[in-house]
């Protein structure tokens, strides 16, 4: 085998490995504290999500058995979610806030 097919031989396996791990989905990080501008929830390729998740701040300790509830309604058979930030004007798909604010939402054991 020549350097150069040994170099293509590589770069192919490196696009290879770089395509699979394309695919595992991670979550933005939210913020250390609530951000100014609330975050809202926008539709993108027919999927809901929001629109700036770093506009979340941490969820309070007062509030994570609430955010349980909300986020566990996202639950399937394979996959549980947790409450990873909350917003008190987090804003709904028509602009209005959510009463009691909003909760970031990402699959448990995810990044």
């Amino acid at each position: 085998m020549t350097m150069r097919s040994l170099v293509f031989a590589l770069t192919l396996v490196l696009a290879g490995v770089l395509v699979l791990l394309s695919g595992c989905a991670v979550y933005p990080a939210v913020g250390t504290s609530e951000g100014e501008t609330p975050p809202r929830i926008v539709v993108r390729n027919d999927v809901r999500t929001w629109d700036n998740p770093g506009a979340f701040g941490p969820v309070p300790d007062r509030l994570k058995e609430a955010g349980a509830k909300v986020c566990g309604t996202l639950d399937t058979d394979k996959t549980r979610h947790e409450a990873r930030g909350y917003h008190s004007r987090a804003l709904n798909l028509e602009g209005q806030p959510f009463a009691g604010g909003g909760y970031y939402c990402v699959p448990a054991n995810r990044s």
